[in-house]
């Protein structure tokens, strides 16, 4: 799947965003997954609006950051690994330090689509995610523009995914616990961003025979104007 993701600043903290999907390949029994907290990994057309509450300058090219996001998911599949889709909501909170050579992050997010319950019912499961960033960038790479800007980061994931419900029955291989970590590049040239990389299960704990993950990898590429 490629993904599209457009964003405009209404004031210097507030932002909406829409991020739309491009299918190009689908395997049965692959599980979705969000890859990022605000890019799913799943067909969904998602509208977003993030509100940067806390923003303070430490020092010279130092800053902390908090940010909530509220999202409206839309299917663009009937169903999904059997179940049928819905309309979902989420929300989710970043909070961060960021200076010219070390950046820390942490935030989370849940998500719940909105199906109704009760027996005959299908609802995909609630997922839950936390991640947890930590960054360092070289000083060969502290130049400005045009000399190439680079940061590496060790990356931690931990996803919770509720079982997902058929006619109103839970599905018994659905649903599961994981923990992923990997090192990821994020690099700057002027306009242009790319970053990116793969993360490794450490820990997983699944409710049924579902597929495992052996790797998940995410590349992503920015243009600003």
């Amino acid at each position: 799947m490629l993904r599209t993701m457009v964003s405009f600043g209404i004031t210097p903290d507030l932002q909406v965003s829409a991020s739309l999907p491009m299918p190009l390949y689908s395997r049965t029994g692959v599980p979705p997954v969000r890859a990022l907290a605000r890019m799913p990994a799943t067909p969904d057309v998602e509208l977003l609006l993030g509100w940067r509450f806390q923003r303070r300058g430490v020092d010279v090219g130092v800053r902390r950051e908090s940010t909530l996001w509220l999202g409206f998911d839309y299917p663009t599949d009937a169903t999904r690994a059997g179940v049928r889709t819905a309309p979902g909501v989420y929300a989710g909170a970043v909070t961060g330090y960021a200076s010219r050579s070390l950046y820390a992050w942490a935030g989370a997010l849940y998500r719940r689509y909105m199906t109704p319950g009760g027996p005959g019912s299908d609802h995909p499961g609630d997922a839950a995610m936390a991640t947890l960033v930590l960054g360092y960038r070289p000083g060969r790479f502290r130049e400005d523009y045009p000399r190439p800007d680079w940061r590496g980061f060790l990356e931690v994931v931990a996803e919770d995914t509720g079982r997902d419900r058929i006619a109103g029955i839970d599905r018994p291989d659905s649903g599961s616990r994981q923990l992923l970590a990997g090192v990821t590049l994020l690099g700057l040239f002027g306009a242009w961003g790319i970053s990116g990389g793969p993360l490794f299960p450490v820990y997983r704990r699944l409710n049924g025979t579902q597929p495992r993950e052996r790797v998940r990898m995410v590349v992503n590429t920015t243009f600003w104007f």
